[in-house]
Parts: C-alpha cells; structure tokens; sequence
C-alpha cells in the first residue's frame, strides 16, 4: 500500500469494499465533500492537521485499512496545512478556560477608569440641573414694550426648554430668547434638563401695559384770562361842574 499515491490506495478501497461515497461517509462519520476531495486531490479545502488525521483514520477503519500507515502516505505526498504552534482541537466551551491575566488586569483598569469619571462628573450627568434667569429677574414684571428679550445661563451641556421650544446654548452656558408680548399677562415656563439627570424649571410672568397717550391741558391766551374774583377797574364818573 505504501508504493501507491494516497489517493488511488483511497479509490481501490472504495471500489474493494463496493462502497458508494454517501454510504462511507456516513459509516466513517467523515463529511462526503472532504472524501470527495481527498479523492481528487485537493488538499487546499481539507482542514487543517487535527481534524484532517482523525478523518483519515476513521475512513482508514471503514475501508479495512492500516490507518497510520494511510496517514503517513498522505504526509508524505502533501504539504499539510497547519495554523501553526497552536494548532490543535476546539476545545470545549463548556470547560473551565484558563485564566489571562492581562485581560483581568486590563479590565479591571478600564473599569476603574469609568468609575472615576462617572464619580467626578455625576453631578453634571444626573444631578439636578442649575438654571439661573438674568432677565426677567423677578418672577413677576411689568413692561410697557411689546418685545422682550430672556436671558440667562445653564450647564451648556443640558436640554433647554422655553414654553417647550428647544434653545441653543452658547458654550459659556448663556441663552437668549427674543419673544412677543400680548397685552396683558405673558406667562413663561423655563426648563434645563440634564442629559441623563433630573430637570429644573423657572416660571416668568411678563405684565405687557400700553402706555397712555398723555393729553394736553387747554390753556388760553393770557390776555383773555381773568380771575373770576379780580376787582374790575372802574373809572370814575366824570362830575358835571356846576
């Protein structure tokens, strides 16, 4: 058996044992496509070295053959293809694996990393939120213009809301929002919300008052006023002499 190429020692078994490809594979428990392969020689889509000397043994055995005389005629006549010093079985996923150090210690870095960070910045994440109104500053105020600018500062990080419309923050923390008044009262309800903390709200009322026309007093000509209790100037009369 040993003068012959691997695969015609392969073909004459076959035909010995008057076995079908479908009927060895399924005796030997070797895939079919890899006897196909073994037959034709094309060792470029077998496996590699573990799997590869377990199958040639189980067709080996199916076929009456020497198996570790067939495995080294096919060594002989192939380059094997191998993954290296680490070749070798799977093993089982449900086995105790060894431990890596390295991956603990690198894990165990990059959790103290994120706590760090979660602990220094939990009050900009999921604290409550500072909100401060520069203007209007009271919580109530009357104006006499139907335009009014609102200002203030927040975390430039949080969500803000002015009567639920989303405001852009500058990176200094600062907003602004032109609005237009009605006459009368103008309610407004500020919110910051943090990205994954609480929110904070300030409420706004903005008294809008038309100013009065002022009217003018009427006034006469000097000339034409006179006090109503003034004494009249009288001229006396002329005596007729005698």
């Amino acid at each position: 058996m040993s003068d012959k190429p691997f695969k015609e020692i392969l073909i004459d078994a076959i035909e010995h044992k008057g076995m079908s490809l479908s009927k060895l594979s399924e005796t030997s428990r070797v895939p079919e496509r890899y006897i196909e392969f073994l037959i034709r020689g094309e060792h470029q889509e077998l496996p590699s070295l573990p799997y590869l000397h377990g199958y040639i043994i189980r067709l080996a055995d199916a076929l009456d053959l020497d198996g570790n005389l067939l495995w080294e005629v096919f060594k002989r006549e192939t380059e094997i293809r191998s993954s290296g010093r680490r070749d070798e079985l799977p093993r089982n996923r449900f086995a105790i694996q060894p431990t890596n150090n390295a991956k603990i210690i690198s894990i165990t870095a990059l959790s103290l990393i994120v706590l760090i960070y979660l602990i220094f910045r939990f009050n900009t994440l999921f604290g409550k939120p500072k909100i401060t109104i520069i203007d209007p500053p009271q919580e109530v105020s009357t104006v006499f213009s139907s335009t009014f600018t609102i200002t203030g500062t927040t975390d430039p990080e949080n969500k803000l809301t002015i009567n639920n419309e989303l405001l852009d923050i500058s990176s200094n923390g600062f907003f602004q929002k032109d609005v237009l008044l009605q006459e009368g009262i103008n309610n407004f309800e500020i919110k910051a919300k943090k990205f994954l903390g609480r929110e904070s709200s300030a409420s706004r009322q903005i008294l809008f008052q038309k100013p009065d026309s002022p009217s003018k007093p009427e006034t006469q000509p000097e000339s034409e006023t006179q006090p109503e209790n003034s004494p009249k100037n009288t001229e006396p009369s002329p005596q007729s002499e005698n």
